[in-house]
């Protein structure tokens, strides 16, 4: 009893500092989530302007982003509209917007002011998306090439049809895997080079007859054009602010090379 009653009164001393750092404690509890919400605001402003430029044709907006819960129960809460009627964006959106969405929420964050990193590795991030999408993230990479080295591997060749088409100042590499897993790294040229090898490859082939030549050389000749003529004519009306959409019908609408020529 001598050796417990000092103890017992050095511990009811201190019973006032262990209430004040209860209440301090549940305090913080009550206002880690604002607090939290709050640092996360920066990068829930700069994901939504980026979903902005990646939603392009869609009818899903982004609202509100929000973590809640504690522990291992934490999660994001993100909200949105359809049309302009409040909902929760993930509910209702495809498979292609689910993408771009996982991309608005990571590049915030990857190109944060204070991240060590300046640079951006992606890989295959055009999957599910359509072209208006890819078109639409090709202007946000461009925006982050500003400040950071945009590095993106994919197999899909829309995404550098659209740089090309979109006049994007872009490096275009084609990595090849040839037999016995050799790999080639060689420059990816566009559709009316690729087009204009052909012929010269069917002009230098002494084994081709030359009935089959004329008669296909021809057709080569006019892809190689067309292919040149969309090039143009679709970097122009992407540099004018035109949506894909638009001027996607007017080319499919112009059925003949002479005609394909006048619009580019």
């Amino acid at each position: 009893i001598g050796g417990w009653v000092p103890v017992e009164q050095e511990a009811r001393g201190l019973d006032v500092t262990v209430k004040t750092m209860t209440a301090a404690k549940k305090w913080m509890n009550d206002h880690a989530g604002p607090f939290r919400n709050l640092r996360l605001e920066a990068i829930a402003a700069h994901a939504r302007k980026i979903w902005g430029q990646l939603r392009q044709e869609s009818n899903v907006d982004l609202g509100e982003i929000t973590l809640q819960g504690t522990a291992t129960r934490r999660r994001a809460v993100l909200g949105g509209s359809v049309d302009g009627e409040p909902t929760k964006a993930l509910l209702v959106m495809s498979q292609g917007e689910l993408h771009a969405l996982a991309l608005a929420l990571f590049l915030p964050r990857a190109t944060a002011v204070n991240s060590p990193f300046r640079f951006v590795v992606l890989d295959d991030p055009i999957q599910a998306m359509d072209p208006a999408k890819i078109d639409g993230f090709v202007h946000v990479l461009s925006d982050i090439a500003k400040t950071h080295q945009v590095i993106v591997f994919s197999h899909d060749d829309r995404l550098a049809s659209i740089i090309r088409e979109t006049g994007t100042d872009a490096r275009l590499v084609e990595v090849v895997r040839e037999a016995g897993s050799k790999v080639t790294v060689r420059d990816n040229i566009s559709p009316a080079q690729r087009q204009v090898n052909d012929v010269f490859a069917l002009l230098k082939d002494d084994r081709l007859p030359d009935e089959i030549r004329t008669r296909v050389m021809p057709g080569l000749f006019r892809l190689a054009v067309e292919a040149a003529a969309r090039q143009a004519y679709y970097a122009k009306q992407s540099l004018a602010g035109r949506s894909r959409a638009e001027f996607e019908n007017d080319w499919t609408a112009a059925k003949k090379t002479a005609t394909r020529l006048a619009l580019a």
